[in-house]
């Protein structure tokens, strides 16, 4: 059945492939499954595999919507996703990770509560699924009814960047500064939101996230980077947020449904 929003709303969709994505095949039939079918596939193959490469091409050859961008090896994470959204053309903005599934009504619902809200940066709730297969764990992640910069602080690693949808129109430019060892993705939310604008969540499941692995040291590290060397906060104030940033994680993510 197809979406009742209007074909003008484009989606750019921004996926960085890089050498974990064993689920490469999963996440693009995701969006290939979409309710809203007006959607552009933006691949940014950095540091991936090979077969990985060779798999997007034929898919490529199926579905024009999916272009694929070969970078130097030696691009960094920032760049990629600078590069990406340089490249989009769409009204509205979306991620997705390597090895997440949406939901197949994600983009139809989050385009709906947006247009109907005026809403400019908006994300969703999350259901964390298992790291080997696509079955659901109890625990969903619930979002905030919105976030500005001063708690985003406080919880850095809450937002899933493959539930974030950004109106290009209403945010303007997003350029992100080429720095090692951050979060990525919370850089660029940090940069909008420091702009004034908030970013409302969606009370519904949009997202299967699959289970991080080992990954809660590289996590803290990330986030302290972030405070100290992008947003060039003191010590102090680095080490209140960081704090905050722990507590809240734990509050969020051991919600279940």
């Amino acid at each position: 059945m197809r979406s009742s929003i209007p074909f003008r709303s484009l989606v750019s969709i921004i996926l960085i492939n890089e050498p974990k994505g064993n689920y490469l095949n999963q996440t693009i039939e995701s969006i290939k499954n979409q309710t809203y079918e007006n959607w552009e596939l933006i691949i940014i193959e950095n540091m991936s595999k090979n077969e990985n490469a060779s798999r997007i091409k034929e898919t490529m050859m199926e579905d024009s919507r999916i272009k694929l961008v070969t970078v130097p090896e030696s691009t960094n994470l920032a760049d990629a996703y600078n590069i990406g959204i340089g490249m989009a053309k769409g009204h509205y903005l979306a991620f997705i990770h390597t090895d997440d599934i949406w939901s197949n009504h994600k983009l139809e619902k989050q385009l709906e509560y947006m247009e109907a809200h005026n809403i400019a940066f908006s994300c969703a709730n999350y259901q964390v699924i298992n790291e080997n297969t696509n079955t659901a764990e109890p625990t969903v992640v619930v979002m905030p009814e919105r976030t500005t910069y001063a708690s985003f602080l406080h919880n850095v690693n809450l937002i899933a960047g493959s539930t974030v949808m950004i109106d290009r129109y209403i945010i303007g430019k997003i350029q992100l500064a080429s720095e090692e060892n951050i979060h990525t993705e919370s850089a660029i939310w940090l940069s909008i939101l420091k702009r004034g604008f908030k970013v409302y969540g969606i009370k519904e499941v949009l997202l299967f996230k699959r289970k991080p692995n080992k990954r809660a040291y590289k996590n803290v590290a990330m986030a302290w980077a972030l405070y100290r060397h992008v947003e060039k906060m003191n010590i102090f104030e680095s080490a209140y947020c960081f704090v905050n940033n722990v507590k809240s994680e734990v509050k969020y993510r051991n919600l279940n449904s």
